[in-house]
């Protein structure tokens, strides 16, 4: 897999008059997330991103293991900061950042993917002529960094793609990767597209634009479908999928009521 091309990322940026600033690549860390996060308390501006070929200790949603071999995938985390923007709009952003996902994938590798609430990026197999089902692709992982003095709340979006893993180099048999589904595996043209569209969307989010809900729910994978949720508390929902409310929250229907799931592990049939 070649390396991240620093040179051609920031004349990729200029072109796609990206205004995020050029991200900090790194070899290997223990977590993206983890080393934004320090940035961020140190005053780092927004769309500020870090970047690593590998993480040693790279998490997941409900404290999962996030798997990142070296070169094989894009491992980054940016950093959004909110500003007066109300507290109950910001459970969007990690939806927000799923949106610009696809966004880039589609544009940089070719690939069109869906979205599984509330942070899984999964290919879809007649689209692209890959996988022989919904296959997960990326995940995103959304930290509030609380800060002191005049610098506000920040919010960390983790965001990890596997771009040119092999069959072989995948954790779990319902993963796939940008090569795998037939799409660029270009990693460089990836993480340019993806600034592009985070700082795009990020936009559109804090305008309040109809666009962020409106391009989500026709994306969302999830909704429609009969899924099984295991809440934080230990207890489970089943029902159809009805919609995700204006809030980002997911509403399940058992035939008699609707629940209204702000966090939980969904699961679907093939996912």
């Amino acid at each position: 897999m070649a390396d991240l091309d620093v040179g051609r990322l920031a004349d990729l940026l200029v072109k796609g008059d990206c205004s995020w600033p050029v991200p900090r690549l790194v070899r290997s860390t223990g977590s993206t997330n983890a080393d934004l996060e320090e940035l961020a308390r140190q005053g780092a501006p927004e769309g500020a991103c870090v970047v690593s070929d590998q993480q040693t200790a790279g998490r997941g949603r409900l404290d999962r293991t996030w798997v990142s071999p070296p070169g094989s995938g894009l491992w980054a985390s940016f950093l959004v900061r909110p500003g007066d923007v109300p507290a109950e709009r910001r459970a969007w952003l990690p939806l927000v950042a799923g949106v610009a996902v696809t966004d880039a994938l589609a544009e940089a590798c070719a690939v069109r993917a869906e979205l599984k609430w509330p942070n899984d990026i999964v290919a879809i197999a007649a689209a692209c002529g890959g996988s022989d089902g919904p296959r997960k692709l990326g995940g995103i992982l959304s930290t509030l960094v609380p800060l002191s003095g005049d610098l506000g709340d920040a919010v960390v979006l983790g965001i990890g793609i596997n771009v040119a893993m092999r069959s072989q180099d995948l954790p779990v048999k319902q993963a796939t990767s940008v090569l795998l589904e037939g799409g660029r595996p270009d990693r460089t043209a990836l993480l340019a597209a993806l600034l592009g569209a985070l700082e795009t969307r990020v936009g559109q989010w804090r305008m309040g634009d109809e666009a962020i809900p409106r391009d989500y729910r026709a994306r969302c994978t999830t909704i429609g479908r009969r899924v099984d949720v295991l809440l934080p508390s230990g207890a489970q929902v089943q029902g159809i999928v009805s919609g995700i409310d204006d809030d980002g929250h997911l509403l399940v229907s058992d035939g008699e009521s609707t629940s209204c799931i702000t966090a939980g592990d969904v699961i679907h049939a093939t996912i």
